[in-house]
């Protein structure tokens, strides 16, 4: 059986003489129903149902089931015995004959077959072999959040079926990507679907003949719309240019009838009624109910009124009787008013319509009756166009779950923070950090990675190291890599990872007895080895095989020898293999065989830390572990005593050198605590200097902007003083021609005029001289620094003695630029790396610094400040 609980095969039975039944944990009605059938068909004259796999009746579907298994067994045999989890002691595996198991499935051994079938019997070993490969690998955990993802119950459907959920070859797993990485590209508008589309049932009922109900027809009617909807809006994506080949060759299939379309579609409003605008006539139809229910009503409220019938009435209302319209009316005067229609309980008061409704509510009855036969013609014809377009619906819901699923896969790679891989068939899986997917989606917030590579230089990995220290879990992350990339769902492994296609996945782990009942542990697992050389016999580098502890369970000597025996089968029929083992003999062979790599889990302070090491071999710690889990310290030392003097050394060398480790991983970390610190302290010098610079080059705007402004004054003043230089030239010219033109006249006029011009001369003279004596005082020399005539030459050294940010700091000319006018010549210097601009009036001439170590004639240091080589 599947793990989903559906059956991948028929059960078969053969006659025996005697036959168990073993209900397990996880069990359920359908199995066991099937379990009884085949035992019914055994004809064995014993059955005994044994529950000893199940602690809680809950598990089996109630104790009734039990009961009723029990029944349909006793019906098929002589003698049944039902046994209860707290009874069962006697020895399951000592009877002869065939044993049904029904532990997450039914599972009914073949052993007991004869040997002409093994053929057969290997086929059904395979597939039972497969099953519990992908039970182990746990991808039936990683499927139900695949199906939690879906919202169609199309998409939920194909998960529980793995022959429509994993690829059958490479291209179609490089398609199921292709979909998912077309559906990033998207806007949120372009999907619209959030719908069930849950209508497959009332397909099939209308395929049977069946007229569906209206809610039914509504439900088909609104999937419909969210199909053609979910169609439309991929392709009007397409249009915009949005490359998504993969999902539109999947809607191209969305394809319904014209006359299903437009019989159903937009055909119902709220609540399951036709809609008004599709269907006029059946608004017509309920317009003419309406009115003439409004006139019933407004005539027996007149009757009611007019007190013609109140002598006979048991009260003063009005009741509604389906289509009639009655009064209470005593049973001796009924025929007074009108029609019985109905009558009480008691038989004291009979419910009459009056006679003077008798032609309107005859007339709303044939309304009603028309409007029900030409509903009920709808919905027929409605019925017939679902059944004749049965394929085309049942086609357009296959493609919107196949759309649904993809974006349901898109949703569970987001969750595991997976990325799309490169998918060959080369057999390569090359991964910078492989995770398990069942560990990130159970929440886990550190889970380790693993660097894999396999199928470049070496055909398979041989994993050792402590127990409880991570060995299954590299294994199951090997094998559900590979069958997320057979479901097209991204894996979890890091930037830009490789893994290819595998058609056989099979896996070696747990107790193989699941698939074999009446052997033993070891003898199972050879078994299992067998039917899995059988399988990976032609399959090449497609085939992925995990074997979980090699060599265990027998003679170590002898079950190493074997367990090499068989993995050196697997690689020579060019299978790609994952094992752990704590046999040393498989350790050493693996370290001389080109075809393996040899990768350790790795050990420090006395516990495991998960991670994998790579070309390394790992010890497996038993007796620290046991220490590590509080196993009694006297069992301990017992152990260590027992063992031989080289194992006792080996022993105290490990413990050595976990605590040479330990000191190392100390001192480094205290290492990498200080260069931290340096880090830091060396970045805050880095930001603390990009402040300063970024203060310095504000101060140094705003000194340019002050000067802009200068300059701007300047030559304003400049203009006005011309301007009034020529209005007193005009001034002086007017006066000469008035003296010139009173030269005759009365002197006394004339000396008049001249002291009132030269009074006014004298004070615009005044005015002028104070603006001048500002402009000076503005331009006052800074002590020591250059005056504007003076020299100055490119490569020059230079004192900045301006209050400026760079007071007192050296620097060479770079540049020197003409001043305007009015205003001191503008120069570059370049101080300590940087090109600051400042007026050449604002410094002053210096010599150059001299090199470091360099004295005066008396021995001292010469005392100058050199922040040339000083970044800022």
């Amino acid at each position: 059986p599947r793990p989903v609980g559906m059956l991948s095969r028929p059960l078969r039975a053969w006659p025996c003489s005697h036959a168990d039944v073993d209900i397990g944990p996880g069990g359920n009605a359908n199995p066991a129903v099937l379990v009884a059938r085949a035992l019914r068909a055994a004809r064995a004259p014993a059955v005994a149902v044994d529950l000893r796999g199940s602690a809680s009746p809950v598990s089996l579907g109630g104790a009734a089931l039990a009961v009723a298994v029990a029944g349909v067994l006793a019906r098929a045999s002589s003698r049944t015995r039902l046994q209860h989890p707290s009874s069962l002691e006697a020895t399951r595996r000592s009877r002869t004959g065939l044993q049904a198991h029904c532990n997450r499935g039914v599972r009914v051994s073949r052993v007991a077959r004869r040997a002409s079938d093994r053929e057969e019997l290997d086929k059904e070993l395979a597939a039972s072999l497969q099953e519990r490969t992908l039970e182990s690998l746990d991808l039936d955990f990683v499927i139900e959040r695949l199906r939690n993802n879906c919202y169609t119950a199309g998409a939920a459907a194909l998960c529980e079926d793995w022959a429509d959920l994993l690829a059958n070859s490479s291209e179609e797993a490089r398609q199921l990507y292709r979909q998912v990485e077309e559906l990033t590209l998207l806007e949120d508008e372009d999907l619209s679907l959030a719908e069930q589309l849950n209508i497959a049932g009332f397909v099939e009922q209308a395929a049977s003949g069946t007229i569906l109900e209206p809610g039914q027809l509504q439900s088909i009617s609104e999937a419909m719309a969210v199909m053609m909807k979910l169609r439309n809006g991929l392709e009007m994506a397409s249009t915009r240019g949005v490359q998504i080949p993969a999902l539109l060759q999947i809607t191209e299939r969305i394809e319904l009838p014209d006359e299903l379309l437009d019989i159903l579609l937009e055909a119902f409003e709220n609540d399951a009624e036709l809609s008004p605008r599709k269907f006029p006539e059946i608004a017509e139809l309920k317009q003419r109910i309406a009115e003439a229910e409004t006139a019933c009503a407004g005539e027996i409220r007149r009757v009611l009124s007019s007190g013609k019938y109140v002598k006979y009435l048991t009260d003063d209302g009005y009741l509604q009787i389906g289509e009639h319209y009655c009064l209470s009316v005593r049973p001796q005067h009924a025929g007074r008013v009108g029609t019985v229609i109905d009558e009480s309980r008691t038989g004291r008061t009979v419910y009459v319509e009056p006679a003077e409704l008798n032609g309107m509510t005859t007339n709303l009855t044939q309304a009603q009756q028309e409007l029900k036969f030409k509903t009920r013609r709808i919905f027929g014809q409605m019925s017939l166009a679902v059944l004749k377009a049965n394929e085309p619906l049942k086609i357009c819901l296959e493609a919107a779950a196949r759309i649904d699923l993809a974006r349901a896969r898109l949703f569970l790679g987001e969750d595991m923070q997976g990325d799309i891989p490169e998918v060959g068939d080369e057999g390569i899986i090359v991964c910078k950090r492989a995770r398990n997917p069942c560990l990130i989606l159970r929440g886990g917030i550190r889970v380790v990675g693993y660097r894999l590579e396999m199928g470049i230089e070496s055909q398979g990995l041989l994993l050792s190291g402590p127990n409880a220290g991570g060995k299954t879990v590299v294994l199951k992350t090997v094998g559900l890599l590979a069958l997320l990339v057979r479901c097209g769902i991204p894996v979890p492994a890091g930037d830009s990872p490789r893994v290819d296609f595998f058609d056989v996945v099979l896996a070696d782990m747990g107790d193989m007895q699941t698939i074999v009942d009446d052997l033993s542990t070891y003898s199972a697992h050879l078994v299992a080895s067998r039917i899995m050389l059988n399988r990976t016999a032609q399959t090449g580098n497609s085939a992925l095989v995990l074997i979980d502890e090699a060599g265990t369970g027998t003679d170590p000597a002898q079950g190493a020898a074997l367990a090499r025996a068989i993995l050196e089968s697997f690689l020579s029929n060019g299978a790609r293999m994952v094992a752990t083992t704590h046999s040393m003999q498989l350790k050493n062979w693996a370290t001389e065989d080109s075809r393996l790599e040899v990768a350790a889990m790795e050990y420090k302070g006395a516990k495991p830390t998960f991670r994998l090491l790579r070309n390394a071999v790992g010890e497996s710690h038993a007796i620290e572990t046991a220490r590590r889990l509080d196993l009694p310290k006297r069992l301990v030392k017992r152990a260590e005593a027992l063992l031989s003097e080289d194992e006792r050394s080996l022993l105290a060398l490990q413990r050595s050198a976990q605590a040479l480790e330990q000191e190392l991983k100390e001192k480094v970390q205290l290492a990498e605590q200080r260069e931290a610190d340096a880090r830091n302290a060396a970045r805050l010098a880095e930001e603390q200097a990009l402040v300063l610079e970024g203060r310095a080059r504000e101060i140094q705007n705003k000194e340019f902007a002050l000067h802009a402004k200068q300059d701007q004054l300047s030559s304003k003043l400049e203009s006005e003083f011309k301007a009034r230089a020529e209005m007193h030239e005009q001034k002086l010219d007017k006066i000469i021609k008035q003296l010139k033109a009173g030269a005759g006249s009365d002197g006394s006029n004339v000396l008049k005029l001249v002291g009132d011009n030269i009074e006014d001369l004298r004070l615009e003279r005044d005015a002028e001289a104070e603006l001048m004596l500002m402009e000076q005082k503005r331009r006052a020399q800074i002590p020591g620094a250059l005056k504007e005539d003076e020299p100055l030459g490119m490569g020059d050294w230079v004192m900045v003695l301006a209050q400026t940010p760079w007071y007192g700091f050296k620097g060479q000319v770079s540049r020197i630029l003409g001043g305007s006018v009015g205003m001191p010549a503008r120069i570059s210097v370049s101080i300590a790396g940087k090109s600051i601009d400042m007026f050449k009036t604002q410094v002053g001439k210096t010599t150059a610094p001299l090199p470091k170590g360099n004295k005066a004639k008396n021995n001292k240091p010469i005392d100058h400040r050199d922040l040339s080589k000083f970044v800022f």
